[in-house]
């Protein structure tokens, strides 16, 4: 059976402008008890901690902003209860919050539970942003959430998750209704990534089964479960590949890929990627990408190479302030295209016949070539893709890996424009470097 190849394409990865901020926290200091030398333990007054009193319960008509105080107080208790019940794998502890009789957000709870576990999450910090939001129906609210987690490791670069929870008072105290994704035109001042809060996370919308190897952590839908031991020793082959070229912010920590079905493939993050991509890797805070690949194209003849180039990405790209402007985009994906090529045995790159047709087409005076249309044929994507991919072996050729990637560190990461990053790794304009890539290019 053919394959439907317009999706047979590694994808660009997502555009993301990331700020850090420091995250606002509360913290109280308290005395510790100060022995007099020579003194007897027993002689010391014990210093009582301070403890702020627990806000009770309005009455009617009061001030809403009573009311919030007391719905932040009563919510974040149970974020906490929900975090240590996850932590020790006591989902009734996780789920306590939830409406009495309300199946749904018990059913979504149990599934956040499940994934989480599978993917054994090590750090689930949650905190709400700002206050809730009273919603039309009386006695409900919205409340945004970010939650800073790890998975596997116990510690990680920050990742954090920010997403809208939905609550309703009840004679018992505030109870858990649902979850939805955070409202994008919504400022998320704590937040440490202002991309972030628009993406919707896998493991918030879709149950997961995950393995996790020596550099990776690869999850897949419960249908795809019998794909899973198969496409995690892929990708521990394609994250050795990868931690070869790693550029700036140290050693990536570990690899997180997500295998969308077609259904998951709709719902994940917040892009909208082209009929032609196959796979995406997606900036979710300043230090972390996280790959999705669409299941489809996990083939036999394909998988390693789609999975190298996405972490490829993932080595390259951690800390950009650069990456995502057209002009920078054949270098991206031109060194994603070079890594995976740099994978034991392989064979020829792929696109040779696309890059002449697009020769045939067009005169390449620059190498600094325009991503593909979103409704762009598969070979047109191909064409693009080669030029990058040539122009970045051009490089690695003339001018040796540590320039190559001083060059794409200046360019991407530092986002000191081409011209800039080529003066300082190359030694001369990039005007005079693009030209002799394009003849390279041009005379294959």
């Amino acid at each position: 059976m053919i394959e439907n190849l317009r999706w047979r394409r590694v994808a660009r990865a997502s555009v993301a402008a990331m700020v850090a901020t420091a995250p606002l926290s509360a913290c109280r200091e308290g005395a510790d008890p100060a022995t007099a030398a020579g003194s007897s333990p027993a002689a010391v007054t014990p210093v009582a901690e301070a403890t702020i009193p627990a806000l009770p319960r309005p009455v009617a008509g009061a001030p809403t902003s009573e009311v919030q105080a007391w719905v932040v107080q009563e919510v974040q208790a149970a974020l906490t209860a929900q975090t240590e019940g996850l932590l020790a794998g006591d989902l009734a502890t996780f789920a306590g919050a939830a409406e009495p009789g309300n199946k749904t957000i018990q059913a979504e709870l149990g599934r956040r539970f499940r994934t989480l576990r599978s993917l054994q999450v090590t750090r689930f910090e949650q905190r709400i942003e700002g206050q809730p939001y009273a919603l039309p129906e009386k006695g409900t609210w919205r409340v945004v959430h970010i939650v800073d987690h790890c998975f596997v490791d116990k510690e990680c670069a920050t990742d954090e998750a920010v997403f809208d929870s939905l609550w309703v008072e009840t004679a018992e105290g505030v109870r858990l209704t649902g979850f939805r994704p955070h409202d994008p035109e919504a400022l998320c001042v704590s937040c440490q990534s202002f991309r972030s809060f628009r993406v919707s996370r896998p493991w918030e919308t879709t149950e997961l089964v995950a393995q996790a190897g020596a550099r990776t952590i690869v999850a897949v839908p419960l249908k795809e479960r019998n794909r899973l031991a198969d496409l995690s020793r892929r990708a521990e082959k394609a994250a050795a590949v990868a931690d070869r070229y790693g550029i700036g912010a140290g050693r990536v920590t570990r690899y997180l890929v997500f295998v969308a079905d077609a259904a998951s493939w709709k719902r994940w993050y917040a892009d909208h990627p082209g009929r032609w991509v196959a796979g995406q890797a997606i900036p979710t805070s300043p230090g972390r990408i996280e790959v999705e690949v669409h299941a489809s194209q996990l083939t036999p003849d394909f998988a390693d190479e789609l999975l190298t180039h996405e972490l490829a990405h993932v080595s390259t790209l951690r800390g950009d302030s650069y990456y995502g402007r057209d002009d920078v985009w054949f270098l991206v994906e031109g060194m994603a295209d070079y890594v995976q090529q740099q994978r034991p045995g392989i064979g020829a790159y792929g696109h040779r016949d696309a890059l002449a047709d697009l020769l045939r087409r067009r005169t390449l005076r620059s190498v600094a070539v325009k991503p593909p249309a979103d409704d762009a044929s598969l070979h047109e994507a191909d064409g693009r893709y080669a030029v990058g991919f040539y122009a970045v072996s051009y490089l690695f050729e003339k001018y040796g890996k540590a320039k190559t990637l001083q060059f794409f560190q200046g360019a991407v990461q530092y986002g000191i424009g081409l011209d800039g990053a080529s003066q300082s790794a190359f030694g001369k304009p990039w005007t005079a470097v693009d030209e002799e890539t394009a003849a390279h290019i041009r005379a294959l």
